[in-house]
């Protein structure tokens, strides 16, 4: 299902042809204030494209060429919710390995009829790099429209329920797209988004390309770190923390334990058999999934 849809959607996959995007957004802040901005990418290849995020007092300029990433970033960091506006667009980034089915079932979303993978349930007080994450009973989903096939909604609750949408789906080349996106917490709009500008160029021109004064080289890639799906309770009981050095691979599953400290054995041995059994989404970079070394906390 994510395979097809991302043959059916995605603009940066190899060999596609060069393009100018322009997204408008509006992001509604925390405080209930609002920012309006407009997102302005193009792409050349996987190896050469330049993005421009510009919202209010903030620009972000980032170019990638010859292997290497350059980023001009504001004094004043953008918001949250407007960092990875250009995520939105990219369809690339959804891999099966990130996505473990529990089970496929078919759902009605925003009166559509929408076929769903949802991953393992969450559930609450775990403590992961030690802070402490309260889930809801919300399944982390990944939806697509049943008649065609494309991505209808992606679900990822954390602290809140959060939710994109994707919609208007257009002819572009051999692919469809979509045009129109909006992301909520709860009830709460936090990001609507719509494509103003999508045009194939027949060549990019490489002064677009060089990077702007003052941009710095990334040595590394952006990482989103690993997030727990699924968590299975330690049947040990009583107060004490462990903590656990794990790795999880780009399959979700983690490995290569190590017991970094705990109170005492009966205590370790039970959070390490409770470990074993969870599931993560992997982490990313450059929107590919990795592997990762992380450390949990068991309280």
């Amino acid at each position: 299902m994510i395979e097809h849809a991302k043959q059916l959607s995605d603009i940066r996959a190899d060999g596609a042809p060069a393009f100018r995007l322009r997204i408008k957004f509006r992001a509604t802040e925390n405080d209930s204030s609002v920012l309006d901005g407009i997102y302005t990418e193009v792409w050349s290849s996987k190896a050469q494209w330049r993005r421009e995020t510009a919202a209010g007092d903030f620009r972000r300029t980032e170019v990638f060429i010859g292997q290497k990433r350059f980023i001009l970033d504001p004094v004043k960091p953008l918001p949250e919710q407007i960092r990875d506006v250009w995520a939105l667009s990219e369809f690339g980034r959804f891999q099966p390995e990130s996505w473990r089915p529990e089970k496929i079932a078919n759902r009605s979303l925003n009166s559509a009829n929408v076929r769903c993978i949802e991953t393992l349930p969450e559930v609450p007080a775990l403590r992961v790099f030690g802070r402490v994450s309260e889930y809801r009973a919300q399944i982390p989903s990944l939806c697509f429209d049943r008649s065609t096939g494309a991505i209808a909604a992606e679900i990822e609750p954390r602290t809140k329920d959060a939710a994109c949408f994707f919609s208007d789906y257009q002819k572009f080349g051999d692919r469809i797209y979509a045009r129109s996106y909006k992301c909520v917490e709860g009830k709460q709009p936090r990001l609507e988004a719509n494509v103003v500008e999508l045009v194939a160029l027949p060549e990019a021109d490489p002064q677009l390309f060089t990077p702007p004064n003052g941009a710095k080289e990334l040595r590394d890639c952006l990482a989103k770190p690993p997030s727990v799906v699924y968590q299975r309770e330690p049947l040990q009981t009583g107060s004490g923390v462990v903590t656990i050095s794990i790795t999880v691979g780009v399959d979700g599953i983690p490995r290569d334990f190590a017991t970094v400290s705990s109170p005492n054995p009966k205590k370790e041995k039970s959070a390490l058999e409770a470990v074993r059994q969870w599931r993560f989404r992997p982490a990313t970079c450059d929107r590919e999934p990795v592997a990762v070394r992380i450390a949990v906390e068991i309280d």
